[in-house]
């Protein structure tokens, strides 16, 4: 399918006329617009109706959670428009917003109740090994487009915040097993939770883990822990503590039979966190104060048979060893001067510490210092308040970049009880990585003896401190509307973005030298990642649609849609941007017992940007049918099936997933 940008645009021109001329003829007694919207947070930090966010939003809330079947975390952003999930291997999950998807997906920020759970050293998120489980998720709230306003650089194509429940809502005890037929992947799950309510205090226990061997043929199996406590105390002065902690052990199949540097061998992962928030609420005003904690630790080393390079025999040692922990203190404090004008506006300083041999060629930590401020208005104009103007602003320099400026102005505009117009524009940075800024891979080549040589450092990558960071300038023109007691929704948004100063890598020719010498070997020379900025701007222009209706009050049907076209000099880029995605996810429940779900997803063939393999378009269907039999416990039974359609392949054409029917048991006590 051919995109065109103007279509869209005489499109919603055609769409709003009609719906201007027909809000005159509404009944004033039909339901206000924003009665009992559902409140958002994310996009300002300041909680408004879904319909007055400043950007983009999609919430997905614990029902649709349920009824999607996941057991992957990542697979939940499937629900999501524009949203792209792909699996580098059956323990390594990605996710990237409409395009330049890579294993470390470095251009989406991605939070827990606030905290930032992107990776220092390499970027990204560590899907598998979060301390999360789903079980735990009240709802998602998806900024799509740029947020670094609210949230600071590597804010920039989109930012997921994963909320989870308060511990009163769960109190007592639940668990759940979960099951495989002998398909790939056979999967073993559990999860246990434990609630209890004292006076002022509430808190939860919650473990689990998730076991699967993942895709067939290939040595990508995984073993996961993970235990997570949370404690909310409601203290005097209308104060609130909230203290979390959690932590995950994984252990995960890796490499590839006959690689020589990457041989089948398990890697091990811990993370572990500890996230303190204090709020005291007044009648108009409040103050937060967060302090975050996250450490990650990776255990993978080894060492390689002899295999020949240019012609030599040698063998070398492998650690892939990582250590990264990230210390994050923030103020935000929320203003309400009256019922049209409202401020918030905070600090934010974070220490990361990465130490890694393999990332930096020496066994000391690397520290990077990031302080931010921030704060946005929200000014309410007209006769009837039905003009908006949102202005955000952020401030912000770290120990790689200078000083950098990300501003965001939003303009709202209530046509009428049902609709809700909004104009964005906006600018984020997305700043360079460890690796990326001041990487050094290194590996000594051990001879295998007799050889004419001595041992060999064999440079593969090298950082760039002159690098610069991203930068982003997204415009969007936004309709929400609503009918029927919210019965139906829809949400349409045109967007254009310019992307520069992309980062890039590139293989370039160097020397290789003796070992703890400077003279280098003339005869051979390795291909190293050279990292640096293209000179090259990447425009999309495209439109994100969704649609959710509930025709009758036991049937839910929810609907997305994104079409985009991409301008780049660099082929594999345009590539990673699928012209269309696509999916529809229904409920449909009876007697009160029965509940019967199925989600079928879309997307154009596309290449995620490191793996170069072609994918065709896809199709993805997916059921889950739930029987409660015991109502007092919530005993219930779940039959869930994954890829009902044909075997496709996901991220590299080797990678297939295929059918599976899963078999979950849960209830409470």
């Amino acid at each position: 399918m051919i995109f065109c940008i103007r279509c869209v645009f005489l499109t919603i021109l055609v769409l709003l006329f009609p719906i201007r001329l027909q809000a005159q003829n509404l009944e004033m007694a039909e339901a206000d617009f924003f009665e009992d919207a559902p409140l958002v947070l994310t996009a300002s930090r300041m909680s408004k109706p879904l319909e007055e966010s400043p950007a983009s939003v999609t919430v997905i809330d614990r029902q649709m959670i349920a009824s999607s079947g996941a057991r992957k975390l990542a697979d939940i952003f499937r629900l999501v428009p524009g949203f792209i999930v792909g699996n580098l291997n059956g323990n390594k999950p990605v996710v990237t917003y409409q395009g330049l998807g890579s294993e470390f997906a470095r251009r989406l920020q991605v939070l827990i109740d606030g905290r930032s759970v992107f990776i220092p050293s390499f970027g990204g998120v560590s899907w598998t090994n979060l301390p999360l489980l789903i079980e735990d998720i009240e709802r998602i709230e998806v900024i799509r487009g740029p947020n670094a306003v609210t949230y600071g650089a590597n804010a920039f194509l989109a930012t997921i915040n994963i909320i989870t429940r308060d511990a009163a809502e769960d109190i007592g005890a639940r668990y759940s097993i979960t099951a495989s037929d002998n398909a790939n992947p056979e999967v073993r799950d559990a999860y246990f939770r434990l609630g209890y309510h004292f006076d002022n205090v509430d808190w939860r226990l919650s473990a689990g883990s998730l076991s699967d061997d993942g895709f067939r043929n290939i040595f990508d199996s995984r073993q996961t822990s993970k235990f997570n406590f949370r404690l909310d105390y409601n203290a005097s002065n209308r104060q609130f503590w909230t203290i979390q902690a959690g932590s995950s052990i994984s252990e995960r199949g890796l490499g590839e039979a006959g690689d020589p540097t990457g041989e089948e061998r398990y890697m091990d992962a811990g993370n572990q966190y500890l996230n303190i928030t204090w709020e005291q609420v007044r009648s108009k005003s409040s103050t937060r104060l967060r302090l975050a904690y996250t450490a990650q630790e990776v255990t993978d080393n080894y060492v390689t048979d002899p295999f020949l390079f240019n012609g030599i025999a040698i063998t070398t040692a492998i650690d892939f060893d990582r250590i990264s922990n990230r210390t994050d203190l923030e103020l935000v404090q929320n203003e309400e001067f009256s019922d049209s004008f409202r401020l918030v506006y905070g600090a934010n300083i974070r220490k990361d510490r990465v130490k890694s041999f393999f990332l930096a060629n020496d066994r000391s930590y690397h520290e990077i210092d990031t302080s931010r401020l921030f704060s946005s208005i929200e000014w309410r104009l007209g006769r009837e308040l039905e003009w908006i103007l949102d202005f955000g602003a952020s401030v912000e320099e770290s120990s790689y970049t200078d000083t950098s400026y990300s501003p965001r102005i939003s303009v709202l505009r209530r046509i009428n009880q049902n609709h809700m117009l909004r104009f964005v524009a906006s600018r984020a940075k997305r700043n360079p990585v460890l690796y990326e800024y001041e990487g050094l891979t290194v590996f000594t080549a051990n001879m295998v003896q007799p050889s004419p040589f001595p041992d060999l450092d064999v440079v593969t990558a090298r950082g760039n401190p002159d690098i610069l960071p991203e930068d982003i300038i997204s415009y969007e023109i936004g309709l929400r509307s609503q009918f029927d007691n919210r019965a139906i929704a829809s949400d349409v948004k045109i967007f254009s973005y310019k992307l520069s100063d992309y980062i890039n890598t590139e293989k370039f020719s160097e020397p290789i030298y003796v070992s703890g010498t400077s003279t280098p070997l003339g005869v051979l020379t390795s291909e190293v990642d050279t990292t640096f900025n293209e000179d090259i701007a990447i425009r999309v222009n495209g439109i994100d649609l969704s649609f959710d209706t509930s025709p009758m009050a036991n049937l839910d049907i929810k609907t997305g849609l994104s079409f985009v076209q991409v301008e780049s000099d660099i082929s594999n880029i345009e590539d990673s941007f699928p012209q269309s995605t696509a999916f529809i996810s229904s409920e449909y429940r009876w007697l009160e017992q029965h509940s019967l779900s199925a989600s079928l997803y879309y997307f154009n063939d596309m290449e995620w940007v490191d793996s170069q393999d072609p994918l065709p378009a896809t199709s993805k269907l997916d059921f889950r049918y739930s029987y409660i039999f015991d109502k007092i416990t919530e005993t219930q039974i779940e039959l869930i099936g994954q890829n009902l359609l044909e075997e496709y392949e996901d991220y590299f054409t080797e990678n297939i997933n295929e059918k599976i029917i899963m078999l979950r048991i849960s209830g409470g006590f």
